[in-house]
């Protein structure tokens, strides 16, 4: 019975013995369980002095280890130590055991499980609830982690995806920057500060080996980022995102289409239409249907998708102009026609006022709107890892600590860095 209890508490040093569940019958508050450690120690923890019939037993000493649940109820371990004393140095010390460090009442197990639940995307209070201890014991531990994040400063990936991420109260900046690599799709670290000082004081203290091995840097249309290149990265080049390049256009068009809908009163049939058929707009003409008819609301008769927006198209001549860059320019980007979009950024062009914003910024960022087109590199793995740190945020409420927040995204992703 003794050894059967053993195994379902996870128990496997051979010097506790007599195990004895106290309350077997009870359904309810924790399981409680009384062992015994005992064994004949080999020297003196204290002065260093073998055994040779120095130490002598001097009684016992009762102490609580708190394990991880068993059937669902949480676990009391009441271990009755054995005290001992050297007749050398005249000090006590109690027997020791794997189970639990030297003055610790959680156990080594409940500490590893503690880790392993810190890298999934839950609260600290819900694990401190599952594993029987306070949110302040599972803070402490994941703290415990923090001298196994060592950065390798003599290696870089070859692609480096960058973005930032809304940081904690007490950062150095309201954004962090956060980049992973776009090779193997892999985080890599989170910095406090995004600005241009902060980022190239970073990167400076890589080797200039690591720093010349880096070949592209994908990324937004930040303005920050593609200074590195001059700086920090001299063999990289900057790609675009293409997604950015897209909603860009598309941002500017939504502001035409509600420029036009609010020429109208809104009391007309067309601003109406234009109102309520916006997404109908920014959908990819080439998934428009035209095939099934249906009764939309505001138009008479039945419509296909497509027969809709020529309809909504021709209440302007501006959104038809609008609305066919947005479109050449999602397919130019979908189908990588660099000669379309060096047509639609010739700047002699003449587009909405509303549209000539993201234009220009694409005009700025002309080189690496071209490598976007060139090379498969996009920043949607690093918008994914942007998402669960949100959720990583969410979950816990909010992070006061910078240091702390770094720590649990690094749980979360762990740390698997090239050597």
């Amino acid at each position: 019975m003794s050894n059967d209890t053993k195994i379902i508490l996870g128990i496997k040093d051979p010097n506790i013995k007599k195990l004895k569940i106290m309350n077997p019958l009870e359904v309810k508050g924790p399981l409680k369980v009384q062992a015994l450690l005992d064994y004949r120690p080999k020297a003196c923890t204290k002065c260093g002095v073998l055994n040779q019939k120095s130490i002598i037993k001097y009684g016992w000493r009762w102490t609580t280890v708190k394990l991880p649940q068993a059937v669902e109820r949480d676990v009391k371990l009441h271990l009755k130590k054995r005290n001992f004393k050297c007749k050398q140095c005249h000090q006590y010390f109690l027997a020791e055991t794997s189970l639990v460090q030297r003055n610790h009442t959680i156990s080594n197990v409940s500490r590893i499980s503690c880790l392993v639940k810190l890298s999934e995307t839950v609260s600290m209070r819900h694990i401190a609830n599952e594993l029987n201890i306070s949110s302040t014991s599972v803070l402490r531990i994941m703290r415990s982690y923090q001298p196994d994040i060592k950065t390798n400063y003599s290696w870089l990936p070859a692609v480096i995806n960058m973005d930032e991420v809304k940081s904690t109260k007490d950062a150095k900046g309201a954004m962090s920057f956060v980049f992973m690599d776009g090779m193997r799709n892999e985080f890599i670290d989170i910095l406090e500060s995004r600005t241009l000082y902060d980022l190239e004081k970073y990167f400076n203290r890589y080797t200039k080996a690591a720093r010349e091995g880096v070949k592209i840097i994908v990324t937004d249309m930040n303005y920050t980022y593609p200074q590195l290149t001059e700086t920090v990265f001299p063999n990289a080049i900057v790609v675009t995102d293409r997604f950015h390049i897209v909603s860009s256009i598309m941002r500017g068009f939504n502001r035409v289409r509600v420029r036009i809908m609010k020429s109208y009163a809104n009391s007309n049939i067309n601003h109406k239409i234009l109102k309520r058929y916006w997404k109908l707009l920014l959908k990819p003409n080439e998934k428009l249907n035209f095939n099934v008819y249906h009764n939309f609301t505001h138009l008479s008769g039945i419509n296909t998708e497509n027969s809709t927006v020529d309809y909504i198209l021709s209440f302007n001549d501006e959104l038809r102009q609008a609305y066919e860059l947005l479109q050449t320019v999602r397919r130019a980007v979908k189908y990588r026609h660099t000669s379309k979009l060096v047509t639609i950024l010739d700047k002699k062009n003449d587009y909405p006022e509303e549209l000539e914003t993201p234009l220009n910024t694409l005009r700025e960022h002309q080189e690496s709107v071209y490598n976007a087109l060139k090379y498969n590199y996009s920043n949607g793995p690093m918008e994914g890892i942007n998402n669960k740190i949100k959720v990583i945020k969410r979950v816990s409420y909010g992070f006061g600590c910078f240091s702390s927040f770094r720590l649990r995204i690094h749980l979360v992703f762990g740390i698997k860095k090239a050597a």
